[in-house]
């Protein structure tokens, strides 16, 4: 799995959670009233009684598979896009991570506080090294809003959008997820998304991961021990 990701920079894995899982998930979000939300960060620190049913044996061994050093998430955020708050997500990479505080780093740049989180872009080293799992509560297709990413273009570095966008070279992919499974990114590739043509939610979970230390005494803002998490 890890050099089919390394090569491609996503991969689609269906059937990852059962009906009765997602349900119950659901019914969480339907308690606490989150489920219609459009977008909710911190979103596993916050609720910690959904994090105990996303880190499944599945999905431990599909993050085991990936990296055998991996033990963390360090970011999560929920996302809908329900008829009342349907937007295009123009093509983008994800260059930032959330920390405690700021501290001198060896190329650690474009530094700012924003609602108490701490972002920065990481050096290039740690932002190759993470991952992305994104678990669909929802069947995902192209006319709900499906990420759309650009095969490859993680191994191009930091890529200057503007430039991209001139010539658009590459081989775009639609990636549908029925409800259940997730999709895998890399977050340097280039993803976008369109808005929902069919009305229907598209409820997604992103959790980001690392098997890399922060340097100089960094904290993550968002970090969960995935191994104490493992429901056997």
């Amino acid at each position: 799995m890890q050099s089919k990701l390394n090569e491609k920079g996503f991969q689609i894995i269906e059937n990852v959670y059962s009906k009765n899982e997602i349900d119950e998930i659901l019914q969480i979000l339907e308690h606490k009233q989150i489920e219609n939300k459009f977008g909710v960060r911190e979103f596993l620190t916050d609720n910690p009684e959904i994090a105990d049913k996303i880190f499944t044996k599945h999905l431990i061994d599909i993050i085991k598979s990936i990296s055998s050093d991996c033990n963390k998430s360090i970011k999560s955020i929920y996302f809908d896009k329900p008829p009342s708050a349907n937007w295009i997500v123009n093509w983008h990479q994800d260059l930032t991570i959330n920390l405690v505080e700021k501290r001198d780093a060896p190329n650690f740049k474009n530094w700012r506080t924003k609602q108490e989180r701490v972002i920065v872009q990481p050096n290039i080293e740690l932002l190759e090294s993470i991952f992305t799992i994104r678990i669909h509560l929802d069947d995902c297709t192209r006319e709900n809003g499906a990420l759309r990413v650009i095969e490859n273009s993680h191994h191009k570095g930091i890529i200057e959008i503007k430039e991209w966008i001139k010539n658009k070279d590459g081989i775009e992919k639609i990636c549908e997820v029925k409800k259940g499974g997730v999709l895998i990114i890399k977050p340097l590739i280039l993803h976008a998304s369109r808005r929902t043509e069919n009305r229907k939610n598209r409820r997604v979970i992103h959790i980001e991961f690392t098997d890399k230390e922060l340097p100089n005494g960094l904290q993550w803002k968002e970090k969960i021990d995935i191994i104490a998490l493992q429901n056997y």
